[in-house]
C-alpha cells in the first residue's frame, strides 16, 4: 500500500512538474506606412494565417495606429484604432498589445516632449475596447501557467535607441520597481516572456539594469519590433533577444532573407526553454531565416549609404538647359552625374550595379575605367568610407564620383527628373540584396 501510494505521489509531482506546451503567435508594427488600408490589408492577412496555427497567445509588438501622419484630431486616431481592434480581435486566443512609438508620440519630434495627447488617446481607447492592458502602459498577464510582461519603452516621448536620443531612451524607476515586484510574483511561473516596443538593449547601458534583474528569474525570451525588420540578437544569461519585422509597416528593399518581407512569427515554450520558432511571409506563408543580427547591422549601415545619394546631384533647369552650383553663386552647365556617395561601410566586400533609362543617360563609367559603367563594381571592406554605424554612413571629404553617366539635355529636360536604381549585393554565407531607387528632381532656377 505504502509503495502504490509513493507510486501515484512521484507520479503526481511528474505530471505537475512539466509544463504544458505553449504556443505563442507574434505580430510586428503596422507604421510608419505608406498608407494605413495598406497596413492593414497585411495585417489581416497575418491574422487569418495566424489562427491557422492555433496560438495559445499572441503578441503585438506595437505600432498598432498611427498618432500623427493623416490624423488631425482624436476621431481620426479612434476611427483607425476601432479598425485595427477589430482585425486583432479575429484572433482564436488574447492577445497582448506594447504600446509602440506611432501609437503615442506627439506632433513636433523633440526628445522629452510633455505632450502626453497621444498616450492619452492610446489609454481610452484600450479601456473602451476593452484591451488587456486595461489602460495601462505597462502590465502583466498570465495564462496556462505562464506570464508575459508588456514593457512600456516610451516613457521619455520621441527618444529612440538607434536614431535621436539614444541616452534617453530608458525604463523609468517607477517601471522598473513595478517589474521587480512583478518578476518577484511570478518566480515560479513555468516560464516568462518580455514585450517590449524599442529594443533598448542596442544602447547597453540603458538596458543593463533591466537584464541584471531579468536573468533573476525563469525569462527566457524579451521580444521586441520597431525597426521593421528581423533579427536573432542571440542568447545571454539563458534569455532569448528577438527582434521581430513589419506586418504591414514599411520595409527595406532588401531580399526575403534579410529582413524584405511583411512577417509574423510562431513560438512554442516547453520547461523554461524555446523549443520551436518560426518565421513567416505574411502574403506567402513561406518560412524566412530569422536574420542574424550582424547581417542587419550590415543592412542597416548600407541603407544608410544608400539614402546619402540624393545629395549628390542638385539639378536646375534655366532657359533650355541643365546647370547646377556648389553655392548658389557660380552656375555651370550639367552635361554629366556622378555618384559620390556610393562607397562600402561594412566589413565584407560589396558589389554595386546602377540601373538607368538610356533615353536620358549615356555613356556610364566607374571611377575604375577598366570595369564597364553597366556592370558591376566591387568595393572592399571600408574602401570609400569615412564612418559607418548603425545609424549613419559618411565620408569626411567629398570623393570624386565612383560612377558617372552622361545627360541627354532634351530628355531631361521633358522628363524633369533622374531616376537612378542601385543594387547592392554581398555574401555572408547567403547572398544578400539591398537596393534603393534614388530620383534627382530638375528644379526651376
Amino acid at each position: 500500500m505504502r509503495k502504490t501510494n509513493l507510486f501515484l505521489i512521484s507520479f503526481f509531482f511528474l505530471l505537475t512538474s512539466c509544463s504544458k506546451d505553449l504556443t505563442i503567435g507574434i505580430i510586428g508594427d503596422q507604421f510608419g506606412a505608406i498608407n494605413a488600408d495598406s497596413a492593414y490589408t497585411i495585417l489581416s492577412l497575418a491574422v487569418d494565417k495566424m489562427n491557422a496555427r492555433h496560438p495559445d497567445i499572441v503578441l503585438h509588438v506595437g505600432d498598432l495606429v498611427e498618432s500623427i501622419q493623416n490624423v488631425n484630431s482624436v476621431d481620426d486616431y479612434r476611427l483607425r484604432f476601432d479598425q485595427a481592434v477589430k482585425i486583432m480581435n479575429r484572433l482564436k486566443a488574447p492577445w497582448l498589445l506594447a504600446a509602440g512609438d506611432h501609437d503615442v508620440v506627439p506632433p513636433a519630434y523633440q526628445a522629452l516632449s510633455t505632450d502626453r495627447s497621444r498616450e492619452s488617446w492610446f489609454l481610452e481607447q484600450s479601456i473602451s475596447h476593452q484591451l488587456t492592458n486595461q489602460g495601462k502602459l505597462f502590465y502583466s498577464y498570465d495564462i496556462e501557467g505562464y506570464h508575459f510582461i508588456v514593457l512600456y519603452s516610451l516613457e521619455n516621448l520621441h527618444t529612440d535607441p538607434r536614431w535621436g536620443s539614444v541616452f534617453l531612451n530608458q525604463i523609468s524607476t517607477e517601471q522598473m520597481d513595478w517589474l521587480a515586484n512583478d518578476l518577484e510574483n511570478s518566480k515560479k511561473a513555468s516560464g516568462i516572456v518580455v514585450l517590449v516596443h524599442h529594443p533598448h538593449w542596442y544602447v547597453w547601458q540603458n538596458w543593463s539594469k533591466v537584464h541584471d534583474l531579468l536573468k533573476q528569474y525563469p525569462v527566457v525570451a524579451v521580444i521586441a519590433g520597431h525597426y521593421h525588420y528581423d533579427q536573432d540578437d542571440g542568447e545571454l544569461d539563458g534569455i532569448r533577444y528577438l527582434t521581430i519585422g513589419a506586418t504591414g509597416g514599411v520595409l527595406k528593399t532588401t531580399d526575403v532573407s534579410s529582413g524584405g518581407s511583411p512577417q509574423y512569427a510562431v513560438m512554442t515554450l516547453k520547461d523554461r526553454k524555446i523549443q520551436t520558432l518560426q518565421l513567416r511571409d505574411a502574403r506567402t506563408e513561406n518560412i524566412v531565416e530569422l536574420t542574424p543580427r550582424q547581417t542587419m547591422d550590415r543592412i542597416q549601415a548600407l541603407s544608410c549609404m544608400l539614402g546619402n545619394l540624393y545629395q549628390d546631384e542638385t539639378i536646375y533647369s534655366q532657359k533650355n538647359d541643365l546647370v547646377t552650383s556648389a553655392d548658389k553663386i557660380k552656375w555651370h552647365h550639367l552635361d554629366e552625374i556622378g555618384l559620390e556617395s556610393l562607397c562600402n561601410p561594412i566589413d565584407l566586400p560589396i558589389q554595386i550595379k546602377v540601373g538607368y533609362d538610356q533615353n536620358l543617360l549615356s555613356e556610364p563609367q566607374w571611377a575604375d575605367s577598366s570595369i564597364s559603367g553597366d556592370s558591376e563594381m566591387t568595393l572592399k571592406p571600408g574602401e570609400r568610407t569615412g564612418w559607418a554605424n548603425y545609424s549613419s554612413v559618411g565620408q569626411w571629404f567629398k570623393p570624386q564620383p565612383l560612377w558617372t553617366a552622361k545627360i541627354n539635355t532634351k530628355n531631361v529636360l521633358t522628363s524633369q527628373n533622374i531616376t537612378l536604381d542601385i543594387l547592392v549585393k554581398f555574401n555572408d554565407g547567403r547572398e544578400r540584396t539591398i537596393s534603393n531607387r534614388i530620383t534627382f528632381q530638375v528644379k526651376v532656377k
